[in-house]
C-alpha cells in the first residue's frame, strides 16, 4: 500500500474549519470577532458587532425553521489539529459559545489563546449536541507558531465578503 496506515486525512478545500462528528481539537490564535450573518440565495453576508442590523426582508427564510436566516456568530483564527493547518473557525452554536465564554471568564483558565479546546459534536438522529473541554495549558509548538507567523490573515475581510486568510 502506498499510503501510510495512519495519520492520513484529505484536507478540505475551504479555509474554514468545520465541526465534524466526534472530537474537534483547536488552538485559538487570534482575538474573536463577533457579528451577524444573513443568508440570501445560498450565500452568506456578514455584519460586525453585537447588534443585528440585518432586516428579515434582506434574507431567505430557513428551510429548517421557517424563520429569517440570520445568525449571531463568532469568528476566529485557529490551528486545526485534524487538518494540521491554520483555519478560520466560525461558531454559531450557543452551546459552544457559552462554555468558551465561561472558560475565558474563569480565573483558573483565562485567555482562550493559552490552551487547546476540544469541541465534541454528537449527532443522534436529527439532534446535534456539543460539549466543550479545555486542555491544560501548554506553549504553542514551533510548527503552529511558524504557520501562524507566515500566514496573511485579516479577520475583518469576512465582513467585506472576502476570505480572512490569504492563500
Amino acid at each position: 500500500m502506498a499510503l501510510p496506515k495512519e495519520g492520513v486525512s484529505i484536507p478540505s478545500s475551504s479555509q474554514f474549519a468545520k465541526l465534524q462528528s466526534g472530537v474537534n481539537k483547536f488552538r485559538i490564535l487570534s482575538d474573536i470577532k463577533v457579528g451577524w450573518e444573513g443568508w440570501k440565495n445560498n450565500k452568506p453576508f456578514r455584519q460586525e458587532g453585537n447588534i443585528c442590523k440585518i432586516k428579515p426582508e434582506q434574507v431567505d427564510m430557513s428551510t429548517r425553521t421557517g424563520l429569517p436566516n440570520i445568525n449571531y456568530f463568532w469568528v476566529m483564527v485557529v490551528w486545526d489539529y485534524r487538518e494540521k493547518r491554520i483555519s478560520t473557525l466560525e461558531i454559531t452554536q450557543k452551546t459552544v459559545m457559552t462554555p468558551l465564554q465561561d472558560l475565558e471568564n474563569n480565573s483558573e483558565w483565562g485567555d482562550l489563546n493559552n490552551y487547546d479546546i476540544e469541541i465534541n459534536k454528537k449527532v443522534v438522529g436529527d439532534k446535534t449536541s456539543y460539549t466543550v473541554q479545555a486542555i491544560p495549558p501548554k506553549p504553542l509548538s514551533k510548527e503552529i507558531t511558524q504557520a501562524y507567523e507566515e500566514s496573511e490573515i485579516n479577520l475583518n475581510k469576512i465582513f467585506e465578503g472576502g476570505f480572512p486568510i490569504t492563500e
